[in-house]
């Protein structure tokens, strides 16, 4: 996501479900690793919006984005639940509540505890390696733990799993199940067996970790309780899917020394920049109140196709998730409020793409991919939301039926499961043709390289250097008595650079490229 709420450090997966682009067309699941569960603050689900530009995109009639406010005693604990929010290193908060999605069932109070993980011996798994300018990890073994959300209320175990998560197809979580690898509260069950309010759900699985780009998080600042990260593209943030320990909070853990961290904003794996993250629950809470009351101004600069509208451009579609299994959201007149704004500062005719300076005033996943998907004008090299493959002709602009999203999202996950089942009959393949031309001691030693002796997960290739970026970068983040901001990308420097030397943001002036300089 460009930029969600405060969280603490995870969430919950029972998987290791990939988030990995490089390795299919789908974008970063939300949910994260649970094996602590605390609540700490919310993430404001909307905020004000700003006045209009030149031009704009209005969603709905109102002209402002107002706040929401969940129906609960405590919403932060209930928004963070929702996300299976842990804390690293932090003692557990009073208990928290079950999250609530839309009109689905409420989850009533938790009364069970999950056994919480020791977080230094949980680091002590990290066995980093780098190879061929990545970063690599030793596979390892891992409990996933947590409390049943509140969407899964109901529901049969294996409908769970295989509409939840997508590492693995149905067979592999039946016999899961069946081998008592998945359990709920510590109990082997049928694989129908039905979900209830205070169930604690459990997978033992052994961890193949992706790499990830072996970029530095660099700490570019260290001030008043929140430290300042540059965050590379390639790397999650906390984790979830496949990544635990290839990602910026246990890099920095592990690397740094730091031990309580709760970011306040989140980014996109692939997305670089900025990233705020306080040392205490004190900290974090006070920048989400912040948040809550739009007092926190961001700036993100992206590279996209064709040429953008000079000016100030602002969109206001509404933004629903159409597949949590996916991370796949669309503009939908009944998803939630979302507000971005947008300004050129350069077109560059010989590549047909623009530089473009974003300003989100909500904080939804995936929203300034989104709102430049249904603009015409996506990010050039996003994996999901500029795919014609995927899409079609005119690459989700202007937005798709909700008929046309049910037969994507059938797609996507018949093009997922394919993938899963390319790589094991690419390993295959790779093997057989080994035996043929090595004695037997040699194949098995192949066949270690290729297949795990553990678990059998196929290997995978390493990513490509040009699927390990995407042409999204957090730049700013300002408030009324700070402002940081990072590097800028090469992509993006001279243009940013040139324009804020020839005016100031406010004055609307962009730099064109003629065609033959």
């Amino acid at each position: 996501m460009e930029d969600t709420s405060i969280q603490g450090h995870g969430g919950a997966d029972l998987t290791g479900a990939s988030n990995n682009q490089q390795q299919s067309t789908i974008a970063d699941a939300p949910t994260t690793d649970a094996t602590m569960i605390h609540a700490t603050a919310s993430s404001p689900v909307a905020t004000e919006s700003c006045s209009r530009g030149n031009h704009t995109t209005q969603g709905h009639k109102e002209s402002k984005v107002k706040e929401q406010s969940v129906d609960t005693p405590n919403a932060s604990q209930q928004q963070t639940q929702e996300e299976g929010g842990i804390h690293q290193g932090s003692k557990r908060h009073k208990e928290s509540k079950h999250g609530h999605y839309g009109g689905e069932q409420q989850a009533k109070k938790q009364k069970k505890r999950i056994d919480l993980v020791d977080p230094e011996e949980d680091l002590k798994n990290a066995q980093y390696f780098f190879d061929n300018d990545l970063r690599k990890i030793k596979p390892y073994f891992f409990k996933y733990q947590t409390y049943a959300k509140g969407r899964w209320l109901g529901r049969k175990l294996i409908e769970v799993f295989n509409t939840e998560f997508r590492d693995r197809d149905n067979t592999f979580y039946e016999r899961a199940i069946k081998d008592g690898r998945v359990k709920i509260n510590g109990e082997t069950v049928d694989k129908d067996y039905i979900i209830k309010n205070s169930d604690i759900v459990a997978h033992d699985i052994h961890r193949h970790e992706p790499p990830v780009a072996n970029l530095p998080v660099k700490v570019v600042r260290n001030v008043d309780g929140v430290i300042i990260v540059d965050k590379p593209s390639s790397v999650p943030v906390h984790p979830s899917g496949r990544y635990r320990h290839n990602t910026v909070l246990h890099i920095l853990s592990t690397e740094q020394g730091y031990k309580d961290l709760y970011p306040v904003n989140r980014l996109d794996r692939l997305t670089s920049g900025l990233m705020i993250i306080a040392l205490s629950v004190k900290k974090a809470r006070e920048f989400e109140k912040m948040m809550q009351k739009c007092e926190i101004k961001k700036e993100y600069v992206c590279k996209v196709r064709g040429e953008f509208p000079s000016g100030v451009t602002e969109c206001h579609q509404p933004i629903h998730v159409a597949s949590f299994k996916l991370t796949l959201n669309t503009v939908q007149p009944d998803g939630k409020a979302c507000s971005t704004i947008f300004q050129r500062l350069r077109y560059e005719p010989e590549s047909d793409t623009s530089i473009v300076l974003a300003r989100p005033v909500t904080g939804r996943t995936h929203q300034i991919r989104v709102h430049l998907q249904w603009l015409g004008h996506p990010i050039t090299n996003d994996p999901l939301y500029h795919n014609t493959e995927i899409w079609g002709a005119q690459n989700g602009q202007g937005g798709i039926t909700m008929e046309a999203e049910e037969e994507l999202v059938k797609r996507l996950l018949a093009q997922t499961e394919a993938e899963d089942e390319l790589d094991h009959a690419l390993a295959t393949s790779s093997l057989k043709n080994s035996e043929a031309s090595t004695n037997s001691s040699s194949s098995e030693q192949y066949q270690k390289a290729e297949f795990c002796s553990i678990c059998q997960l196929p290997s995978r290739a390493d990513p490509e250097p040009e699927k390990r970026i995407m042409y999204l970068h957090a730049w700013k983040y300002q408030a009324k008595d700070w402002a940081f901001e990072t590097e800028l990308p090469d992509w993006a420097r001279e243009t940013v650079l040139a324009y804020t030397a020839a005016s100031s943001p406010d004055q609307g002036t962009d730099i064109t490229v003629p065609e033959h300089p």
